[in-house]
């Protein structure tokens, strides 16, 4: 089995692991907070650490493309969703101390704006490892990676975040986007960055 059909196996070995968290994130609930705080670091780092494994096997299997320009845009790429993702889960409380932890319904900083931010730095992550290796076999499963993370997103949704929440959590998505800002949302980010910009005038 060559590194390509290993790094594949591995990755959706961890898109399976991240599915089954999120549907058993509901039930750990009936435990509190401790318990969800362990399942996300049993559970979740496990999946995630599957998928960057997977993915780090693609990208190191060959054959390659060879398009500079296309390499230097997948660094940046990739290092804006490696920022985004720890700066969200930093956000959130996944990378809090177990006292720390609470399962209240996040609705600030960037998830004021977005209500899934992992899930968008994982595609940009996803496709800036694809750009930055060109690797041919991650970039032929590079539409399986970006499908199932903004597929994730609904099966979070659907399987623990609705049934938690209820309506709170349906008044939450009326003003913020499930990957991109809504309208209104783009608006309160640009108001805000002109305010920023006149108190440094």
């Amino acid at each position: 089995m060559n590194l390509a059909w290993i790094g594949f196996g591995c990755a959706i070995g961890g898109a399976g692991v991240m599915t089954f968290y999120t549907i058993a994130n509901y039930r750990l609930r009936r435990g509190g907070a401790g318990a969800v705080w362990l399942g996300g670091w049993i559970l979740g780092a496990l999946g995630m650490t599957l998928t960057g494994v997977g993915w780090a096997l693609l990208s190191l299997a060959g054959p390659y493309y060879d398009i500079p320009p296309l390499r230097y845009a997948g660094v940046l790429i990739g290092g804006l969703g490696g920022f985004l993702y720890f700066y969200s889960a930093a956000s959130v409380g996944r990378l809090r101390s177990r006292a720390h932890y609470t399962l209240s319904l996040h609705t600030d900083g960037i998830y004021r704006f977005v209500r899934h931010p992992q899930a968008l730095a994982l595609c940009l992550i996803a496709l800036g490892a694809a750009l930055a290796t060109l690797s041919r076999p991650f970039l032929w499963c590079l539409p399986i990676w970006l499908s199932f993370w903004v597929a994730y997103t609904f099966f979070e949704e659907h399987f623990e975040l609705i049934p938690a929440y209820g309506e709170s959590y349906y008044r939450y998505s009326k003003t913020a986007g499930r990957l991109f800002p809504t309208l209104t949302g783009w608006k309160l980010i640009f108001g805000e960055l002109t305010r920023q910009l006149t108190i440094y005038d």
